[in-house]
């Protein structure tokens, strides 16, 4: 079996190569033209107003901008970029303004009171669920129940197949579901983002923290709520003895943990090939250490990554910017008349 040296050794390993190698991918480049059109959707070379000389240009004009029908323009996800009703007003400028900034995660006390508001927006997310939403939701449940009833067989053939190897190998990926690890890991990550100027390293390190830490907090409610026992405490997978704080196996807390974070990594990396199946296989080989280890059911590390992926499946959405694609709209007003200037950056 690995020393403890030896183990630190090679996780660390694992993180230097894994960050040589996309600090030597061009795809980390952030390429950001821009497309300026205008409200009748043809496009100009015109640069749009600043707000001091739109406001200059409507008192010299006495033009009062206005619009004849309501429209709304949506973005990826349906998502409302731009809705009005007769006139354009203070209200609408800073709601296009916000959205415009959406794509933009920086290290502030905006921040940290964004994680509350979105731990809030994820916990009442079911009250938002569409029918595709609860069927997903269904599936979960189906397989988490599966699982449940196989739990105690499940055990069994890991135990009985653990050998030095799969101790060795328990070793190496245990650490990625721990927060000693994984969060020096992510502020080494975001120094090296914000030092080379890298926003979507800053972007990436600064979501995987946050769903880290949303993940953490909704994984330690249902453990305390449901107050499973482990498979090392000699009794059987249906032992769950309700509030407590001794027994707290269900879900995983290092598998949601570290699926939290590959689904940001993979997420926001998409266009590199090897991320996605890189990030996931290094999750699933933690929830595998876990069971090698007898310290989790089966059905704990199932709940545990799919707790993991779906809540940083909503954080990601919240800070949506899937293709690097972003809005703002701009009133512009000029002696011809009025109109709305459609910035989008790619």
């Amino acid at each position: 079996m690995m020393n403890f040296n030896n183990r630190l050794k090679l996780w660390w390993a694992i993180f230097i190569a894994l960050g040589l190698f996309l600090m030597g991918s061009p795809a980390l480049a952030d390429m950001t033209p821009v497309v300026t059109g205008d409200s009748d959707d043809s496009l100009n070379g015109q640069v749009p107003l600043s707000s001091e000389e739109i406001q200059m240009e409507a008192l010299r004009s006495d033009y009062l901008f206005s619009l004849s029908d309501d429209f709304t323009i949506t973005g990826s996800g349906d998502e409302p970029l731009f809705a009005t009703n007769k006139t354009y007003s203070s209200a609408l400028k800073e709601r296009s303004e916000s959205i415009s900034m959406r794509s933009r995660i920086k290290l502030d006390s905006n921040y940290f009171k964004g994680i509350f508001s979105d731990a809030r927006y994820a916990l009442t997310s079911p009250l938002r669920w569409d029918k595709d939403d609860w069927i997903t939701a269904s599936i979960v449940a189906g397989v988490t129940g599966v699982f449940f009833v196989l739990d105690e067989d499940i055990n069994e053939e890991v135990k009985n197949s653990r050998s030095s190897t799969t101790d060795s190998i328990s070793d190496v990926f245990e650490p990625f579901g721990n927060a000693a690890f994984t969060l020096p890991a992510m502020i080494g990550f975001y120094i090296y983002g914000n030092f080379w100027e890298n926003e979507k390293a800053e972007r990436t390190a600064l979501l995987a923290v946050e769903s880290f830490l949303v993940t953490s907090l909704f994984t330690g409610a249902i453990k305390v709520v449901m107050g499973r026992t482990r498979p090392f405490d000699g009794v059987s997978a249906d032992e769950f003895k309700g509030p407590s704080a001794s027994n707290n196996a269900f879900p995983s807390g290092h598998t949601s943990s570290v699926f939290a974070i590959a689904t940001v990594v993979a997420n926001e990396y998409e266009h590199i090939p090897l991320i996605a199946p890189l990030s996931y296989g290094i999750a699933t080989m933690t929830g595998y250490s876990r069971l090698n280890d007898n310290k989790h059911w089966a059905s704990d590390v199932v709940l545990g990554a799919a707790l993991g992926y779906f809540t940083s499946k909503t954080i990601l959405k919240l800070h949506s910017n899937k293709k690097g694609r972003h809005f703002t709209i701009y009133p512009r007003v000029d002696h011809r008349g009025g109109g709305l200037v459609l910035s989008t950056q790619f």
